[in-house]
């Protein structure tokens, strides 16, 4: 089974992912921001990361290279889920090292597919 961490600022956003995913079968953990987000990365296994780039205080490229940098979740594939969908975004997210990247508003298939991809689930 598929677990999945979601770092998201927007409630309405969590709870729309974490329904859907469960609905899908895979197990989600949400958290508010960056910081936390970081912190439960760090304290969890987790199959995947899902990662809003627009938060308070850490934003997701801030997180994104701190997960990438740290032994425990370097490996871990992180889906970037954001309303920031410009080419600068994407080529930076791909060079940071994201393994995929969705943009909002999404279609939850999009985002189950996605995950299946980066992590292998099917």
């Amino acid at each position: 089974m598929c677990r999945v961490l979601c770092i998201e600022d927007d409630a309405e956003t969590r709870v729309l992912i974490k329904k859907s995913l469960e609905n899908s079968g895979m197990v989600v953990d949400t958290v508010w921001g960056g910081e936390k987000g970081l912190q439960a990365a760090m304290t969890g296994r987790f199959d995947c990361v899902l990662l809003d780039i627009m938060m308070p205080g850490m934003d997701g490229f801030q997180v994104l290279h701190s997960l990438k940098t740290q032994g425990l979740t370097k490996n871990i594939p992180v889906i970037m889920v954001t309303a920031k969908d410009d080419d600068d975004t994407r080529r930076r997210a791909q060079a940071a090292g994201v393994a995929g990247f969705v943009p909002k508003p999404f279609e939850i298939e999009t985002l189950v597919s996605t995950i299946r991809s980066v992590t292998g689930d099917s």
